[in-house]
């Protein structure tokens, strides 16, 4: 029978190499395992920080919608009065009627009182003037 090598032959593993090397590699996958739980985290957080960001924008965008639809009712209604007023044209035959009727020539109702009561008053002197130059000449006669 042939002996036994109890030599180990050299294969180019060393127990204690690749002790070392599989600690690191542990070491490695449990940085990349930390690093992945923490991708995943913030990944969460951004995800939900988005959404309460969208529902945020989401809300703004009604009101904005609202806003604008309240801004066209309003415009509407402005156009629809504008609508209604004189256009230029009624507005050069209301002037030139003006224009004619002189409005500034016009007396008021207290002057024309005055007036005419004052021609009544001169009116009244005259007969009463007349009347007596009348009866001073009758009695001339």
């Amino acid at each position: 029978m042939p002996a036994k090598n109890l030599t180990p032959e050299p294969s180019g593993y060393d127990p204690a190499k690749l002790y070392v090397w599989v600690k690191s590699l542990e070491s490695k996958v449990n940085n990349l395992t930390r690093e992945m739980d923490l991708l995943k985290n913030n990944t969460i957080k951004k995800t939900e920080d988005m959404k309460k960001d969208l529902k945020a924008m989401s809300s703004e965008l009604l009101e904005i919608k609202s806003e604008q639809q309240r801004n066209v009712e309003k415009m509407d209604l402005i156009i629809k009065e504008l609508k209604q007023t004189a256009g230029i044209e009624e507005v050069l035959v209301l002037k030139k009627y003006v224009d004619l009727w002189s409005p500034l020539n016009f007396v008021t109702q207290r002057d024309l009182d005055r007036a005419v009561n004052a021609r009544i008053m001169l009116l009244k002197e005259e007969l009463a003037r007349s009347v007596q130059t009348l009866s001073t000449k009758e009695t001339n006669k």
